[in-house]
């Protein structure tokens, strides 16, 4: 086995979570590994979160030269990370949303997993954690194969893992800053990254331990934005994506149709044809796509997705 080693950099974008922040310094605070550089960006914050959080690094001295705050003016989540990745120094990147909270174990047990099996990805399993009196629910991730960057892709646009950038500690050069397509918007920006960075994975391992807390249906997170809204957002960062990359030698050729379903669907679904419409590859793509079974996208809304392409192919033919 080889030996433990080398520098993680923790990413927490801070925005409006006064209530919730004390508890996710404190869990970082407390890690079990030593070698770790927190990186807070306060994504122009309105309430007292940057106080709580200077409070909290006060009183755990140790981390004084291993935390870096970056205040900027708000930019939403994706441009928070970003503002993170570029200042972020480690051999190692992972992502902690600052509602949320780890296991004391958590940079450890994904950085010796990830050593030991010589993999660029390690992910692991998580709490889903509910206000009030709800009980948490584990939620296992699967292992897929191959385990490399094309099976990893796979095993997230069919939902066997999930995109969450929180419970994957990836290696610093799977990030390419230079040519990084950065999401517009912040619902479903993880799978826009996500699709990019394990693209390049060699091998991912999966440790089967829950690591961290993930807290659920909080009042004012992305998570609970309205169905219209956030399935609109949602597209366009997928459209946006596919239309950005490279045809060839790129994520593109192995889930730009996964892409296309998911966010072809969602237009469909909330009738939004004219944002599809301004997307024309990607309508002529789905129209020539073979349905695809056993997929998130069942095959029904498959086909309806295809029929809402045709007759925007039609109408604007007709124009």
């Amino acid at each position: 086995m080889k030996e433990i080693g080398g520098k993680v950099s923790v990413i927490v974008p801070v925005y409006s979570v006064e209530k919730y922040i004390r508890d996710c310094v404190e869990s970082l605070c407390a890690q079990t590994y030593g070698d770790i550089e927190l990186v807070f960006v306060n994504d122009g914050s309105p309430d007292r979160s940057m106080e709580i959080l200077e409070d909290v690094l006060a009183s755990h001295p140790e981390t004084k030269g291993k935390s870096v705050i970056i205040n900027q003016k708000n930019q939403g989540l994706p441009a928070a990370r970003m503002a993170g990745l570029r200042a972020a120094t480690g051999d190692w990147i992972i992502h902690v949303d600052s509602d949320d909270w780890v296991e004391p174990d958590y940079i450890e047990t994904l950085l010796e997993a990830a050593q030991r099996e010589d993999a660029d990805v390690s992910y692991c399993d998580f709490m889903k954690e509910y206000d009030g009196n709800k009980k948490a629910k584990l939620d296992e991730e699967e292992d897929f194969l191959p385990n490399d960057g094309a099976g990893a892709l796979k095993a997230m646009h069919n939902s066997d893992i999930r995109a969450y950038m929180w419970n994957k500690l990836v290696r610093r050069s799977l990030y390419d800053l230079n040519s990084l397509i950065v999401p517009i918007f912040g619902y479903h920006e993880d799978i826009v990254f996500q699709t990019q960075v394990l693209y390049h994975a060699r091998k991912c391992v999966h440790v089967h331990k829950a690591l961290y807390h993930y807290r659920r249906q909080r009042k004012g997170a992305l998570t609970s934005a309205g169905l219209i809204r956030s399935r609109r957002m949602s597209a366009m960062n997928m459209l946006y994506l596919f239309d950005a990359l490279p045809p060839k030698d790129s994520p593109r050729e192995v889930c730009g149709i996964d892409l296309l379903l998911r966010g072809g669907w969602y237009c469909a679904i909330i009738l939004d044809w004219k944002l599809l419409a301004s997307h024309p590859e990607a309508v002529q793509t789905l129209i020539d796509a073979e349905y695809k079974r056993n997929y998130r996208v069942p095959i029904a809304k498959q086909v309806y997705t295809k029929a809402v392409c045709r007759l925007i192919r039609l109408f604007s033919k007709k124009a």
